[in-house]
């Protein structure tokens, strides 16, 4: 298995075995049975049926069809003599995916997961509460990561160096490798004048070291332009320089990467533009690449959205939702075809947009439970009451989206990691929202001004030739209602609304209805939405949404989806009731 040492029982391959069997049981991967323990017990018993093996485990249904396993307790497999024996991940996982290429892949990524977790508590101290620490200090500290996919720090191709180094857990601080990249060979996406964009994000120092190389090489800027490059990802680059990307020896400003691994933040100016770069990295269901087409998308795209924004009396109302704009785009496109991704984005930093006395909080950080036994926002809802605290969070944070949807037709992909609060000592004030690049989808019927969309045709060659459903633009209002209740609601808030429950006995149930009832009093304020908000029926009993597991172990291409219970459904609640 790659190299990858035997693991004893920890408490991380517990949790990983944890969420790998809610996924399992969430996502229909297996078939099993759910039957009740005693009448009135919330927890039932699961049991799971491999190809050799009978399994067992005590969990719970919570918001949106959601599994939660118990804590604390173990996934046994079922002996003939009816004897319950604790089961270890390789064998679970050879056991519902067979002895094949796709378990030694996956398997390789949950252990991963398990030993960069283990390193992590071995070796890094985490403070007794987070709470007071700042937005870039958060970006290391959440080192608990994605609370749903199992491979939530699978990191393919990092050593145990490269994940001290480059990961965000260490705080490591390094500087980037910078090329010279032939124009013919390069897409650059930019709204303003090329020069002056490079002479103020690399500084006056390295403008003119990177400028004095290209002269000694002896390039032009006209013929050339520039492409930083993550340190890491220079182990993929089989040339190290040709006529069409030549490595420099200037170095800049050193950075250090956020929870998302490849997006840095610069420790020299903190305040500059986030960097997000190219790396041939599979992290939870994704290769952490940048395709040309979106990095040249990406400075179109946040101009179309921040401009609705602005245009939308209530969005720009006290700026309630920022956008952060990704307004430069670097690509690497070489003549001839390549495996190799290299490519760069430049993201508006929130520090740029905080007012006095702000402060911001990834999302990420709210559900999670400090050193201290407390959720993070503990002292927050000890200030204000949950319910005070909680009527203020819904509408700062799920209206903007929503209506953002609703009254423009604009879905974006609101997970946790790509929302950021803004509040003055715990009370919430706005909401900052990240990475569009490939992170937004519309359907032209539904958009309230759809000649405002940016001409994709003419950013890139490969959207010339896509039909609907490829890319940004969507054949039915569905899929947008999906994008925005799976990130935003299905596997983002319920993180939320199940740390309420188990740690204040605030009902989940209660929640949702909140969330319900605070979408629909917005839009009996706007007349003109509700037909608008009716086609998106995001009342209907059952909704689709994306399987992140089983879609890593399926063979052939394509997003996998499957129907959960609808929390925001009265129908549900009727029945329920009844």
């Amino acid at each position: 298995m790659k190299n990858l040492q035997p693991l004893s029982s920890s408490i991380f391959e517990k949790r990983v075995m944890k969420q790998l069997v809610e996924a399992i049981i969430f996502e229909g991967i297996l078939e099993y049975d759910e039957i009740p323990l005693i009448k009135g017990e919330k927890f039932v018993g699961f049991y799971l049926y491999g190809k050799k093996n009978t399994y067992y485990c005590k969990g719970k249904r919570t918001a949106f069809n959601r599994v939660r396993l118990k804590e604390g307790s173990s996934i046994y497999y079922i002996q003939e003599n009816q004897t319950l024996t604790a089961v270890r991940l390789d064998e679970f996982v050879v056991d519902f995916l067979g002895d094949s290429i796709i378990a030694e892949a996956f398997l390789y990524e949950l252990k991963q997961t398990i030993q960069f977790s283990e390193w992590n508590e071995t070796y890094l101290c985490k403070p007794k509460s987070r709470r007071n620490s700042s937005f870039q200090e958060l970006e290391s500290e959440l080192t608990e990561g994605h609370m749903y996919h199992p491979c939530f720090k699978a990191r393919t191709g990092f050593s145990i160096s490269d994940h001290a180094l480059y990961g965000p857990e260490a705080k490591g601080v390094f500087p980037l490798r910078w090329a010279t990249v032939k124009r013919t060979s390069a897409r650059v996406s930019l709204l303003e004048d090329e020069k002056n964009f490079w002479k103020r994000e690399l500084g006056s120092h390295l403008w003119k070291n990177i400028m004095d190389e290209l002269v000694e090489l002896g390039k032009s800027f006209e013929e050339y332009t520039f492409l930083p490059i993550h340190p890491w990802q220079m182990k993929f680059i089989e040339e190290k320089s040709n006529e069409e990307l030549i490595l420099l020896e200037s170095r800049g400003d050193t950075y250090r990467a956020t929870q998302s691994v490849r997006t840095l933040w610069n420790t020299v100016h903190p305040k500059k533009a986030h960097l997000k770069l190219s790396m041939n990295m599979i992290n939870t269901s994704s290769l952490r690449t940048l395709e040309s087409h979106t990095v040249c998308a990406a400075p179109h795209i946040s101009k179309w959205i921040s401009e609705v924004v602005k245009s939308d009396e209530f969005l720009k109302d006290r700026s309630s939702l920022i956008i952060l704009k990704e307004y430069a785009g670097v690509a690497f496109q070489p003549e001839r075809k390549s495996s190799v991704k290299l490519g760069a984005i430049w993201r508006e930093n929130v520090l740029d947009y905080m007012e006095e006395g702000e402060e911001a909080v990834p999302f990420t950080a709210l559900p999670l439970v400090e050193l201290d036994g407390f959720p993070f926002v503990n002292d927050w809802l000890r200030c204000y009451g949950i319910e005070k605290w909680l009527k203020q969070f819904l509408q700062i944070s799920v209206i903007p989206v929503w209506h953002l949807l609703v009254a423009h037709g604009i879905a974006v992909e609101a997970h946790a990691q790509n929302m950021i609060l803004i509040h003055k000592n715990g009370w919430p004030i706005r909401v900052a929202l990240r990475d569009f690049h490939d992170s937004m989808e519309f359907n032209r019927e539904y958009l309230s001004k759809p000649n405002s969309t940016p001409n994709f045709s003419n950013i890139h060659e490969n959207f010339r030739t896509i039909e609907a459903n490829q890319f940004y633009w969507m054949s039915s209002t569905e899929a947008l209602r999906e994008l925005v209740m799976d990130t935003l609601f299905v596997f983002h808030l319920t993180e939320l609304s199940n740390c309420l429950e188990e740690h204040y006995q605030y009902d989940e149930e209660k929640f949702w209805e909140q969330v319900k009832s605070t979408i629909n009093e917005h839009i009996t304020l706007f007349p003109n939405l509700l037909l608008r908000h009716s086609l998106l029926q995001s009342d209907a009993p059952n909704i689709q949404v994306e399987s992140l597991v089983k879609r890593k172990i399926i063979k052939g291409e394509g997003e996998v989806r499957h129907y959960v219970y609808n929390s925001l459904s009265s129908t549900n609640k009727a029945h329920k009731e009844r």
